[in-house]
């Protein structure tokens, strides 16, 4: 069934006159159109009411019908039923928009539906899979050319730069959608040493110093040190849809407390993918790797430092980097079959700074796959 089928069950379920969606994004999924407008389902037809662009051919999905219209007065000329009962994206909208649309379309009762359709967005299609599988790719590639590009005396700055000429070389778009209000996402956090002990704002295990108070995120001007490991965590957005992954480099040796925590990393890192199944419950593997952490005595530097740890270790993945599901405490909705999650155990400390691993799994009837094929063990530059 299409994406948008899904959604007009809501206008049954919850006896809804129509679903107001102005979210672009979401627009974009249902419709087929990144614009700027309005798109109003009801029992009848679907319209995409389009403010911008007007001169560009759309391909539109053959259930949408399309109006231009300057003023949002416009809309409820177009619509022939009345519309009092309407469900609208209450955690992405403008109160303001949300205001002027009520009052042009005479709705009296609303309805948030965006968690409906962060559930729908959840499952993706056979067209998303194969998206997020080609910027997988992609992210593999980044990983393969670090070993050619790294050099003496090249700085976290330096790295990212040539990594992320090469990832738009391969075809990322280099735009990196949130759905969280007030986050926002790079195209890597390359980080070492007292780098990674830096947070920020981002909801992310890892922040770092950035090189911009403006945004104060990811690598900074630190020339990258001998035998001292370093994480890169990358997202690659492919024609629209997301992957993420992060692996570790060392520019010399690995000491052996290095490696004895890189095992008990990726000992959790192990335990968590074995639970990505169908019908497992997010908050349950989450407590499950809590303790887990906590019996390998590394849950003081587990997922962030100090006061700025992070209470997830995994997040779903798609149009957006924190869609649903997500494997943290109070997430209680069953995985599903083609679902999508990127998993990212990462320890941070003043020993040594910070280890991680992360792959972008699909959620099969097989268990979990990785759309990342790169080695997981420490890499040796």
């Amino acid at each position: 069934m299409e994406p948008i089928e899904n959604l007009k069950t809501l206008l049954y379920q919850r006896e809804l006159d129509a679903v107001v969606i102005c979210k672009p994004l979401n627009i974009f999924y249902f419709s087929g159109a990144l614009v700027n407008g309005v798109l109003i389902l009801t029992t009848g037809e679907n319209y995409l009411f389009i403010r911008r662009p007007k001169e560009r051919p759309l391909k539109l999905k053959s259930n949408v019908k399309s109006i231009y219209f300057d003023s949002l007065k416009e809309l409820s000329q177009h619509l022939n039923i009345p519309v009092r009962k309407a469900g609208f994206e209450l955690d992405s909208i403008p109160c303001s928009l949300i205001k002027r649309l009520s009052e042009t379309l005479g709705v009296s009762d609303i309805l948030d539906v965006t968690h409906d359709i962060r559930m729908i967005r959840m499952v993706k299609t056979p067209f998303e899979i194969e998206k997020i599988s080609e910027a997988g790719k992609i992210v593999s590639k980044v990983f393969e050319n670090v070993p050619k590009i790294f050099k003496d005396g090249m700085s976290e700055r330096d790295l990212l730069i040539e990594l992320e000429y090469i990832s738009k070389k391969e075809g990322n778009i280099g735009f990196y959608r949130m759905h969280s209000f007030g986050n926002e996402a790079s195209f890597s956090h390359i980080l070492q040493g007292e780098s990674a002990l830096i947070s920020s704002y981002l909801d992310a295990p890892t922040g770092g110093p950035g090189i911009s108070n403006a945004f104060p995120q990811g690598a900074s001007l630190k020339k990258i040190e001998k035998n001292k490991p370093f994480t890169i965590d990358v997202m690659v957005n492919f024609d629209g849809y997301l992957a993420d992954a992060t692996r570790t480099f060392v520019w010399g040796k690995v000491d052996e407390g290095v490696e004895n925590a890189w095992q008990r990393l990726y000992e959790i890192f192990l335990r968590v993918e074995a639970d990505l199944t169908p019908g497992s419950i997010p908050e349950n593997i989450y407590q499950k790797t809590l303790e887990l952490a906590h019996s390998l005595g590394v849950e003081h530097i587990f997922m962030g430092p100090g006061k700025d740890k992070v209470k997830f270790i995994g997040h779903g993945l798609g149009l957006e980097v924190d869609e649903y599901p997500f494997i943290a405490k109070g997430f209680k909705i069953p995985l599903n079959v083609n679902s999508v999650v990127a998993i990212e155990p990462k320890f941070i400390s003043d020993e040594f700074g910070i280890l991680g691993l992360e792959d972008t799994f699909i959620i099969t009837d097989n268990g979990p796959v990785s759309v990342i094929n790169f080695p997981r063990d420490i890499f040796k530059l």
